[in-house]
């Protein structure tokens, strides 16, 4: 199946990104989405986004309005015979209110076997907010099915390399609202949310050495978050959003370090002739997993900040690196057991290790803030894409560009 929308790059004819689901859900959902009491320019922009949102999962059809049979204006207007011919498992109804320059979309899920109304509830918009009201509809549906929460609210943020020039990226999920915040002739990596997604942390080249620099999205401001001689990089901010752990070779070799946002003062956590570096927090604030080969290969270490004591966490396969938490009994991370670098997830309680993907060269994942849904970048024929995965449904999907490369996905918090 090849859904021609598109995840990263907006929709437009000048897009050079199409997503293409690779592998399906077993058991999609089947529904229709009708308009009643709206404008046909409102009707048409919020069903196209929740139909796309929706579709662009891998777990819902959508049923085209000219493949209905019917077309009831209430639930107690639908004729049930006509859905169960079509094996719609619901109808989605969908009302507006205009207040000023805001819309509030109210919507219902009907259950065509059950015959009633499972679900209702109520959008409240602002001004010039119709998209992004739509993608909390989506949000809705999708978690009133699959009891997880959505992500087509969410933003991305990516780099893009397009004739030696690299530029930073951030987007809605469905690639609309896009916004250049870097644009450079040299490297960007690393890119990083704060908790709240008002800011972002990165590592750019531009001064001939690897530094990190903070953005606020709003005002565009930049700082760099350490002025040094040394490279600086691999930046993580904290879940209470006060400190940025960081990757430093100020004293002479390349360790693990902390610094408070609001005094400055740093810390070092590792002091070790290895090279230390890639800390992410855990969900909680107090670990701190890394890559280190301090055994003779990268593997991912934890740090229990209150105690110092480091743990080494993986042992099987000869390369284990770039680690983040999906919660606080899993971890994400770049795995190699034998040719290929894939993408796997490790359970701290049960050390149960599982390989996602069997591609050749993956790197840089990155977990949807619903704990449920990796992007990665990887390889193939010689280009840089993007791909996922959806670890509940095994729902697989590439975002090859048709122009340039795409690198160092990171997704953004829950923007509630």
């Amino acid at each position: 199946m090849r859904i021609l929308f598109l995840l990263i790059i907006p929709f437009f004819l000048s897009s050079d990104l199409v997503l293409e689901i690779t592998r399906g859900a077993e058991k999609q959902i089947k529904l229709g989405i009708i308009q009643t009491d709206f404008t046909e320019l409102d009707a048409t922009q919020i069903i196209d986004v929740i139909k796309n949102d929706l579709e662009r999962t891998g777990e819902f059809i959508l049923i085209p309005s000219t493949e209905m049979l019917s077309i009831p204006t209430s639930p107690d207007s639908v004729i049930h015979r006509d859905w169960l011919l079509l094996d719609a498992d619901a109808i989605i109804f969908l009302t507006t209110e205009k207040l000023g320059e805001s819309i509030d979309i109210a919507y219902s899920i009907y259950d065509i076997r059950a015959k009633k109304i499972v679900l209702k509830k109520k959008i409240y918009g602002v001004p010039d907010g119709l998209r992004q009201s739509s993608h909390y509809v989506s949000d809705g549906i999708y978690k009133h099915y699959y009891g997880i929460e959505g992500v087509s609210s969410t933003k991305l943020m990516y780099v893009a390399k397009n004739d030696d020039i690299y530029r930073l990226i951030v987007s809605d999920a469905d690639g609309f609202n896009e916004q250049t915040l870097l644009k450079s002739t040299q490297s960007i990596i690393s890119p990083a949310w704060s908790p709240d997604a008002k800011d972002v942390a990165y590592v750019s080249f531009e001064n001939n050495r690897a530094q990190v620099f903070t953005q606020n999205l709003e005002t565009g401001t930049r700082k760099s978050i350490l002025s040094s001689k040394f490279s600086v990089s691999a930046p993580a901010w904290s879940p209470d959003r006060r400190y940025i752990a960081f990757t430093s070779t100020m004293d002479g070799n390349s360790e693990i370090y902390i610094i408070n946002l609001v005094t400055k003062k740093i810390e070092r956590l590792t002091e070790n002739s290895a090279i230390d570096t890639e800390p992410a927090w855990s969900t909680d604030g107090k670990k701190i997993i890394f890559t280190s080969d301090r055994s003779g290969s990268p593997q991912i270490y934890e740090l229990d900040l209150r105690t110092k004591l480091k743990r080494r966490i993986t042992t099987e396969g000869s390369y284990n690196a770039r680690g983040s938490f999906i919660d606080k009994n899993n971890i994400i991370f770049i795995h190699r057991n034998s040719t290929n670098f894939n993408i796997a997830t490790f359970n701290l309680q049960t050390r149960q290790l599982q390989v996602l993907t069997n591609t050749e060269f993956d790197e840089s994942p990155c977990i949807a803030p619903n704990g449920n849904v990796i992007i990665y970048a990887t390889k193939e024929q010689g280009y840089s894409m993007l791909a996922g995965v959806n670890i509940s449904s095994n729902v697989g999907f590439k975002l090859p560009a048709l122009y340039g490369e795409l690198k160092e996905p990171a997704w953004s918090p829950f923007l509630r």
